[in-house]
């Protein structure tokens, strides 16, 4: 049997889950480790948290979600994502740019887009930093931005820098989430109702129009599964409730 049908079986049988999870236990050390970016053995916490992961990816495994060894690998990181957060280990704020993660560029010079859209609320977890799931997560929100024309290296000099301007900003990137149809609009095709948005959301015209390429960036990865880069985005919300307040 090839993997899939191992762990096919090993959903319904214990006796096979149990030879299963130890056939493959250096490769769970193994995703482990590179997604902590330090070596893990099992007397570690992230094992457990890695094997109960691996077991999650057992249970709900089905041919439909590809093959098995991507899909638990993917249930390991994000579970591994989740156990930091939890635990609250995250290190002081570390500025993060596409050219830092991409290996491309001056790190020192490189306007960090993502560290002016929050650098007042965003924590990010080193381990998990160079672990390298920012970077993955980050490559693919490009990949989606530069379907609409552009991508992050476009937003190093229309980023909102402002508290009034970031406030703003939040309340059309809000209004947008908020809103199923302009919601599906943007994601459709890049595009913002700008008219719509300044008379709903008494957002200034100029400023939709300034900060276009920032605001669909913010609502792509607010409306998608990008947990470490929504950190970087939390004062939308800090707005959002103050609005409500």
């Amino acid at each position: 049997m090839n993997m899939n049908e191992k762990a096919t079986a090993a959903k319904s049988d214990a006796g096979e889950r149990e030879i299963f999870i130890k056939d493959n236990e250096q490769t769970i050390l193994k995703i482990a480790s590179v997604s902590c970016g330090k070596y893990i053995t099992r007397s570690d916490d992230e094992w457990s948290v890695a094997l109960l992961a691996f077991n999650k990816a057992i249970d709900t495994y089905s041919s439909d979600k590809g093959d098995f060894a991507p899909y638990s690998g993917v249930l390991i990181k994000r579970a591994l994502i989740d156990h930091y957060r939890s635990e609250k280990k995250y290190a002081s704020e570390i500025p993060v740019s596409y050219d830092m993660l991409s290996g491309e560029g001056d790190h020192e010079e490189n306007t960090d887009v993502l560290k002016a859209v929050s650098r007042d609320s965003a924590m990010v977890s080193e381990q998990l930093l160079r672990s390298g799931n920012l970077k993955d997560e980050i490559l693919e929100v490009d990949g989606r931005l530069k379907k609409y024309g552009f991508s992050f290296r476009d937003l190093k000099d229309s980023s909102p820098k402002a508290g009034k301007t970031k406030t703003e900003c939040a309340k059309a990137i809000t209004y947008i989430l908020d809103n199923n149809d302009i919601l599906d609009a943007v994601i459709a095709d890049g595009r913002i109702p700008i008219k719509e948005i300044t008379k709903a959301a008494g957002v200034n015209k100029k400023l939709l129009d300034r900060y276009r390429r920032y605001i669909i960036m913010a609502v792509v990865i607010l409306n998608g599964e990008y947990p470490l880069l929504a950190d970087y985005l939390q004062y939308i919300k800090h707005s959002e409730k103050e609005g409500s307040g």
